[in-house]
């Protein structure tokens, strides 16, 4: 039986052109990172995009069997490391930040979003008081079923008062998610979620670059203060240290030389005047025995 020939068709060039780009960036960039990008509108896309931008970073969304050829071929140490994570939709961001900083920024830029049917609120959504620009019409009833107190005034709507429409964690519905749009009101924050991150070789899974900043402040505080207390104590000549030791050095010289009757010159004035009511005191004692 006869081999049949199947001939191979030529990568297309404009794959060639990307697995070339991402291949390049990938040496030139010492952070990249994977980023989830499902569920993320192409306008939230397009403003995260520009904001890394402005510092010089690149995001590009690439598919995922030609990022993982880019990667096999970059000739990075364990960079086929970041190859389990090119699953479902993905950007990649080409940064100077390293990982932590790039999860910070990421999670400071977030970019605000209308709301829609289904969606969980974020934090409490209130509706403010004051003119909502609206014409009457049968948006009233969604402002009665929402309970917020309206009048009309100059042709439009007012609210009477800021209203919490929504509490967190509260599911929001689609006459609420219509409203919202009626206002101008954006309650869903949408940013990158870093699926995982390489630097210097090593490849780090996005839950571990969580950071609970307030904590980590804390820490580093207390850190500082015990460091502090401990140089002060063992009299460790460091720079922040040395006020605080002089300072401690003088009070117990003084005090030495308060309790052993040295006659100082910063403590014979109150030898004196100790020895003095001593003194009183006890001449007040005798006095009727005179």
């Amino acid at each position: 039986m006869a081999l049949k020939y199947v001939r191979k068709r030529p990568v297309p060039e404009w794959k060639r052109r990307q697995v070339k780009e991402i291949r390049s960036l990938l040496t030139k960039y010492p952070t990249i990172a994977i980023a989830d990008i499902n569920y993320v509108t192409a306008p939230v896309l397009h403003e995260i995009r520009a904001k890394l931008r402005e510092r010089g970073d690149i995001l590009r969304v690439v598919k995922n069997r030609l990022v993982e050829k880019a990667l096999r071929e970059s000739g990075l140490p364990n960079a086929n490391k970041l190859i389990q994570y090119l699953k479902g939709s993905n950007a990649l961001i080409f940064t100077t930040f390293n990982p932590f900083e790039l999860k910070l920024f990421l999670d400071k830029n977030k970019i605000a979003r209308e709301a829609k049917a289904g969606d969980i609120a974020q934090n409490d959504i209130i509706i403010p008081a004051g003119n909502t620009n609206l014409p009457p019409g049968p948006v009233l009833s969604i402002f009665s079923k929402l309970r917020v107190e309206t009048r009309i005034k100059e042709g439009s709507i007012w609210v009477e008062k800021d209203t919490v429409v929504a509490r967190k964690g509260d599911v929001i519905s689609g006459e609420l998610a219509e409203l919202l749009k009626k206002l101008d009101i954006k309650p869903i924050e949408v940013g990158l979620q870093v699926k995982a991150a390489y630097v210097d070789g090593l490849t780090i899974a996005g839950e571990d670059l969580e950071i609970d900043l307030e904590s980590m402040k804390s820490e580093i505080a207390e850190a500082v203060k015990n460091a502090l207390n401990l140089a002060v104590n063992a009299a460790i000549p460091v720079r922040e240290a040395i006020p605080l030791t002089l300072t401690k050095a003088q009070t117990e010289a003084l005090n030495l030389a308060l309790n052993t009757v040295i006659p100082l010159k910063e403590s014979i004035e109150y030898n004196v005047s100790k020895a003095v009511l001593v003194a009183t005191n006890i001449y007040e004692k005798i006095k009727d025995k005179l």
